[in-house]
């Protein structure tokens, strides 16, 4: 009786063995039948993947089927090394070519016409302009700047070398002073204060600052007080000018309806619109763009009466000269306001539409977390986001913000913020 109750026991202990075995073997089924996330970048109709990295990141890569819209290169840290983008207005041409060091410095910059011809090109030293050439059929124009990159010169020489023009900027006296020659012979020498005022003439075809012809000029001054506040929302394109109120406005359109984006020309005269747009040059997919732009007002002036029936005069006598002396347009507008932008930007995303998705929903989310201080995402999501190339960066314009600042918790974003507010 006592074997065959052990036998009993020994059975019993069999089935629970048999039965956990057969729960543990079903469970191993199921979750090998589950359909596992895809994170692989390939190349498709479009998008070719030239090369990649041993941790299957992008190392080389370009956009478009017949001909190039895009073609960039990056680093294995996700930062870009070189990238050069291409426009189909008025023909298929190169338009921009950058640069930059493995820590996201730039490095050099290059804007080309639809003919193929250099338009103007920036050198940089240890992340900051070094100098910017201007290239046009009337002559080149030279940017300087100093170590810290702040403008310190602008040269113009003629294609002919018979005239040339110099504004050297002098900030301890805050003056800049203008010196135009022609055949040896000086047309004008002039000191401006160091900021551009109403009546500061640009020749917008070398883009040379030169005089102000006008002297004391009567303005009027328009109170707007509206506020852009944009939560960050997903775009095709980094368009800095949708948050950006420029410091001053011309009297004519600033840029060439044929450059593939309206106001790049901005680049030339404004540092951190450069800064933006070759930063993020290339975007794989989207990229997360907000900011808050609050325009308090601005002063306009205008010519008119006699002050613009003697300029008009002044410049139908000699209208070479004016334009050497003068420019071809005026600063007619001056805002004031304060301005910020935010961009967060993926990169490596991969090739897989649901991945893609649901990577872009963790980003969205950490960024909600780092601007509005919303839930952090749990460990694994942000395993899951660090599949990919992630960074939201605070551009704004004062200077320490030029280049952005990297926002990795909600206090690095309300420091920043309340920066632009001291300002």
């Amino acid at each position: 009786m006592r074997f065959f109750h052990l036998s009993l026991k020994m059975v019993k202990n069999l089935y629970h063995y048999l039965a956990l075995v057969f729960v543990l073997l079903l469970s191993s089924c199921q979750k090998d039948d589950t359909p596992k996330t895809d994170y692989s970048i390939e190349s498709n109709k479009y998008f070719e993947l030239i090369s990649q990295h041993e941790n299957g990141w992008i190392k080389e890569a370009r956009y478009g089927s017949d001909e190039p819209t895009k073609e960039y290169e990056y680093y294995e840290n996700g930062f870009i090394k070189s990238a050069k983008i291409y426009s189909g207005i008025p023909n298929h041409h190169l338009y921009m070519e950058v640069s930059r060091s493995e820590d996201n410095k730039p490095l050099w910059s290059k804007y080309y016409n639809p003919d193929g011809s250099l338009w103007f090109e920036t050198i940089y030293e240890n992340g900051q302009p070094l100098t910017k050439k201007v290239f046009s059929e009337d002559g080149t124009t030279i940017y300087n700047y100093n170590d810290g990159g702040d403008l310190i010169s602008v040269n113009f020489t003629s294609s002919d070398n018979l005239s040339s023009s110099e504004m050297v900027f002098n900030s301890a006296s805050e003056e800049r002073t203008l010196t135009v020659i022609k055949n040896g012979k000086t047309l004008l020498q002039q000191h401006l204060p160091y900021q551009e005022k109403f009546g500061s003439g640009m020749n917008t075809n070398t883009y040379m600052p030169l005089g102000n012809p006008f002297g004391i000029s009567e303005t009027s001054y328009i109170d707007k007080n509206e506020s852009l506040s944009q939560s960050p929302v997903w775009q095709f394109s980094v368009n800095p000018l949708e948050y950006m109120y420029p410091y001053r406005l011309f009297d004519g359109f600033f840029y060439n309806n044929y450059r593939p984006q309206a106001g790049i020309s901005l680049a030339i005269t404004d540092e951190l619109y450069q800064s933006i747009i070759e930063q993020y040059p290339v975007t794989e997919d989207v990229v997360l763009v907000g900011g808050v732009k609050y325009p308090h007002g601005y002063d306009n002036f205008t010519a008119v009466g006699k002050v613009g029936d003697s300029l008009k005069d002044a410049w139908e006598e000699n209208k070479e000269v004016f334009e050497l002396k003068y420019g071809n347009q005026y600063v007619s507008k001056v805002g004031y306001g304060k301005t910020y932008i935010i961009v967060g930007a993926i990169r490596n995303l991969p090739t897989h539409s649901n991945a893609a998705n649901d990577i872009k929903e963790l980003a969205r989310l950490q960024m909600q977390h780092i601007i509005y201080d919303h839930e952090s995402l749990n460990p694994q999501e942000q395993r899951m986001l660090g599949k990919v190339w992630f960074e939201i960066k605070f551009f704004s314009t004062l200077k320490e913000h030029r280049n952005g600042i990297p926002l990795n918790s909600y206090e690095n974003y309300l420091d920043a913020v309340q920066q632009v507010e001291n300002a």
